[in-house]
């Protein structure tokens, strides 16, 4: 159930101000976990957001006459199984964000909409996530979803721009940018390259294009992200020690492109299908390694397609998700590439609705992972031969 608030601009404002309406709204999704790590077991007597990101959102809205609006969206995703603050780290092939506590790490932004579109400041949702949540039957980038897997971590950008065109018979275009920030640093204590720079002071720059098709029971998205790796990068070290002073360049703007198209298609209300497809590629991106001298590399080509369904019957809400991804012409300079080799991922879940904001739900997946897609969790190193990860949850989710 959505709380709403409505907010005068000032007690003293006359009649002739408008009013500003702020909606608190939001959900929260726990339950009990079991994950197999490659050969590592783990157990989580509370494991977060196996079916959706818990999130506390206020929206604000104001009209301001002659079809313009004023938008504004603050979002919290706090983790209610563990209060303490949780990383969130910068990615060059997704993710751009160095918000180190939940609060406000989240989809935020104010701007303006009216006829000619709509436009955003703040730390906006990628189109490529959008795709991907139509393309994996609404798993969205929880268990079954192959988050990070099939698909690559493409979320939000921080210090971000967007532009939203109107909808012209069911088509709309998109353009985020977010600018690159290539400060040079030299810490002197501290072994960062690449992307730990950009956590702390520097930016990569990226930059979204997005077509959708959104009319009836068809949803086509089509999606081109670039990121631009402009991070400091570590061109000597002293093996040994961790510590030692270190020598900075700016990056030299290495590409990581990721194509994402989805199409779904509602057949009736009982059943939905849908398609997805991926494409990544990159130059040789700076990779942190402490134990090595100089830098090492990764270039990326990988493609992924997947097909998913949901049916509903009553209450209960049926849902499939397989992904096959294709390991390219790849290269490291640490570890093996793992040339035309696949991972595969299956996903299945079930909810179970009490009422129409609340929901049981279960949720399963595995990645038999041939081409290390699935990184293994920080302090567990992948058994000997072993290259099967599965995840099992069930628990509650409750939407206000």
């Amino acid at each position: 159930m959505k709380k709403n608030v409505v907010a005068l601009a000032a007690l003293a404002s006359v009649s002739a101000f408008a009013q500003s309406t702020v909606t608190l709204t939001g959900l929260v999704d726990a339950g009990y976990g079991r994950i197999d790590y490659k050969g590592n077991v783990v157990s989580f007597s509370s494991l977060p957001n196996s079916s959706a990101t818990t999130n506390f959102t206020f929206l604000v809205s104001e009209d301001l006459g002659g079809g313009l609006k004023a938008d504004a969206r603050w979002e919290v995703d706090p983790d209610i199984t563990q209060t303490v603050g949780k990383t969130s780290g910068t990615s060059s092939t997704g993710t751009t964000s160095n918000i180190t506590s939940s609060l406000g790490n989240g989809y935020s932004f104010v701007g303006l909409s009216g006829g000619f579109g709509a436009v955003k400041f703040g730390t906006i949702n990628y189109e490529t996530l959008s795709a991907n949540g139509d393309g994996n039957a609404g798993f969205g980038t929880g268990i079954g979803s192959g988050y990070r897997v099939s698909s690559f971590d493409a979320v939000r950008a921080q210090n971000s721009f967007r532009y939203d065109t109107p909808s012209m018979n069911g088509f709309s275009a998109s353009y985020l940018l977010s600018e690159k920030n290539d400060i040079q640093v030299n810490t002197g204590t501290t072994v960062q390259s690449g992307n730990l720079v950009n956590q702390s002071q520097g930016r990569d720059k990226v930059s979204e294009y997005g077509l959708a098709y959104l009319k009836g029971p068809l949803s086509v998205r089509y999606a081109a992200l670039t990121t631009e790796q402009w991070g400091g990068t570590l061109t000597s070290y002293t093996t040994g020690n961790a510590y030692a002073p270190t020598t900075w360049t700016l990056g030299a703007g290495a590409q990581f492109k990721l194509n994402t198209l989805s199409a779904k298609y509602e057949i009736n209300p009982a059943v939905t299908v849908a398609y997805f497809n991926q494409i990544a590629k990159s130059d040789a991106l700076i990779v942190a390694n402490a134990t090595v001298s100089g830098t090492s590399s990764t270039t990326y080509d990988r493609k992924t397609n997947g097909f998913a369904a949901t049916y509903t019957t009553g209450v209960t809400k049926l849902m499939f998700n397989y992904a096959s991804v294709a390991n390219g012409d790849s290269a490291t300079s640490v570890g093996v590439a793992k040339n035309g080799l696949s991972t595969k991922v299956l996903g299945l879940g079930v909810d179970y609705g009490l009422s129409k904001r609340t929901f049981l739900y279960g949720r399963y997946e595995k990645d038999t992972d041939g081409i290390g897609a699935r990184s293994i969790a920080t302090g567990y190193t992948a058994k000997t031969g072993n290259t099967t990860y599965t995840a099992t949850a069930v628990g509650i989710r409750h939407t206000f």
